[in-house]
């Protein structure tokens, strides 16, 4: 019988206080004896609750302890019989549990605890009820189920209305669920803005999502690329707009979307490429200061004999030395270029760089109107190079599109950008001239937020982090990761052990959305993005004249 059945047997016949406390700190956690239930059947990050005089306190379990090993031994070694043995063990071998203290109800009041409950303080699992109390209801309006608290069934909700107003962090190794997290939020964003529009009290929330593996634009996969569950794009297609780095994607999305999701290649028109795009690869190309300086006074020589100083640039190693000297470069600059253009050579010849088109002004002009935009890479997202290019390309004239705006002063709508791999464009040697490292620290204000996604948070530069209103920390065992995702929290020494305990799909959140921190299994994403779709159908679909739109509804 597993302790959650046990647990919800034992509260009809009265019996669910599974221990009481003996002891502890604040400092060093609350220990709790337990009762009733052996140790084997706790896991660390459980809810529980305990109960004194005064009032309720919740905790996490952080750690399990079995502490008579000595008793244990001796009890092992005598030659009573078996029955006398476990009679024996019952009565003197004795488990603790460790629990963070997290929050506390006193004297009808609810708010983050700074004391630890009395000695003897009954101990019960976190019910449904109790939990409610805590962490508060889910609406469909503000509030969305992000996941369940161990061992019980209760969804904590996520307040969306109070997450977009800041930036948000995903954060765990590979294979933890931080993509179909990231789905998962963003689904709920979008039906929070329609929500926001319907009622009128908020301005609406537009997301800009850099998919580097085309999870959010086409399908989740495994980490063996098993297809999990269709991305957010697809499943909203009336509202998102995809982007395409990979031109195959184009007709592949076409295909799989059956309810007709707008699809378009990606290009970039080469003489709108500006010096400034480069020198935001730096230290990928490593290049140094000097070298961005004289890239930039040697643009116009560039452009005379490339016809653009891309073009010139990239393909630099076809000139010979005596063609460049007639042009006015001497060999010092010559040698230079020689090594830039030899570390450029991945953008040779790729399809995403076009001699007339460019759709970037669409795109921003999409973000501007209230599409939500996914930037698919399909085939090239492990190509590093062009995914940071073409991330840094578009946030730079995001950026230059919103300086000197304000929410309700030229910002008609919010924007979120969901970018993996972040701590390329935000870790302390670009964060200073990255484009998103400049929106991080000068956009907020004006509606632009990030939804930052990493493995390796400790790559982040520390300002960065204290831009970040609220954590979905996945598992990680590097000791800095940990520290790094645990340093926004109270009682950080605490809650390191929760990290390293949690499995997949699990993750210790916390932050403004958030009323206190929990651990939490992520809600199913298929069966919950199916309730969004029927909110969202329910709800706006009356408002809907697409045609695209009137084809999903007419499907079986």
């Amino acid at each position: 019988m597993s302790l959650y059945v046990w647990w919800r047997a034992s509260l009809s016949r009265g019996n669910d206080i599974i221990g009481f406390v003996v002891g502890g700190s604040y400092s060093r956690g609350i220990l709790v004896q337990l009762q009733n239930i052996v140790h084997e059947e706790v896991e660390v990050g459980y809810g529980l609750v305990a109960e004194s005089e005064r009032g309720k306190y919740l905790m996490i379990v952080n750690d399990v302890i079995a502490d008579s090993p000595d008793t244990a031994v001796s009890v092992n070694m005598s030659r009573k019989p078996l029955f006398t043995k476990r009679l024996l063990s019952d009565i003197l071998l004795t488990s603790k549990l460790n629990c963070v203290p997290v929050a506390c109800a006193l004297n009808g009041r609810i708010d983050e605890s700074l004391t630890v409950p009395d000695y003897l303080s009954k101990c019960r699992l976190l019910t449904e009820d109790t939990a409610e109390t805590f962490y508060g209801k889910i609406d469909w309006q503000k509030s969305y189920p992000l996941g369940t608290v161990k061992p019980s069934e209760y969804n904590i909700p996520l307040d969306v209305s109070v997450m977009v107003q800041n930036s948000f962090g995903i954060f765990g190794k590979s294979g933890t669920g931080k993509s179909v997290l990231g789905n998962l939020l963003a689904a709920y964003i979008l039906l929070y803005s329609k929500n926001s529009i319907l009622n009128g009290d908020d301005i609406p929330t537009t997301q800009l999502i850099f998919d580097m593996h085309s999870e959010y634009g086409l399908k989740l996969k495994t980490p063996t690329q098993a297809v999990l569950a269709p991305g957010v794009a697809q499943c909203f297609p009336e509202e998102f707009k995809v982007y395409c780095v990979d031109h195959e994607l184009v007709e592949e999305i076409e295909k799989e979307f059956k309810r007709g999701t707008l699809a378009r290649e990606f290009k970039i028109r080469k003489d709108k490429i500006e010096v400034e795009d480069i020198i935001a690869l730096s230290e990928l190309l490593k290049m140094s200061g000097v070298g961005a300086l004289n890239l930039q006074s040697l643009k116009d020589r560039l452009d005379e004999i490339g016809g653009n100083w891309f073009d010139a640039i990239i393909n630099f190693n076809n000139y010979t030395n005596q063609e460049l000297k007639d042009r006015g470069f001497d060999v010092q600059t010559i040698t230079s270029l020689r090594a830039l253009s030899r570390r450029l050579s991945t953008f040779k010849n790729l399809p995403q760089f076009s001699e007339t088109e460019d759709t970037c002004q669409e795109l921003l002009h999409d973000l501007e109107n209230g599409k939500n935009v996914v930037v698919s890479f399909g085939k090239y997202g492990d190509l590093e190079a062009l995914y940071m290019f073409i991330v840094n390309y578009i946030s730079r004239r995001l950026r230059e599109a919103y300086v000197g705006k304000s929410v309700g002063e030229g910002v008609k709508n919010r924007i979120v950008i969901f970018v993996e791999e972040a701590h390329k464009f935000l870790n302390p040697g670009v964060r200073e001239s990255s484009p998103l490292g400049l929106i991080a620290r000068e956009l907020r204000k004006r509606g632009i937020v990030l939804g930052i996604i990493d493995q390796t948070p400790s790559q982040i530069d520390e300002n960065v982090f204290g831009m970040i209103w609220n954590f979905f920390v996945g598992a990680t065992s590097i000791e800095r990761d940990v520290d790094v995702v645990t340093s926004s929290l109270k009682l950080t020494q605490l809650f390191k052990p929760l990290v390293s305990a949690l499995r997949r799909q699990e993750f210790l959140v916390y932050g403004s959305a958030l009323k206190y921190p929990a651990v939490i299994k992520v809600v199913d994403y298929h069966s919950i993005v199916e309730k969004i779709r029927e909110e969202y159908e329910r709800k706006f679909k009356v408002n809907v004249s697409d045609e695209y739109v009137k084809r999903f509804l007419e499907e079986d």
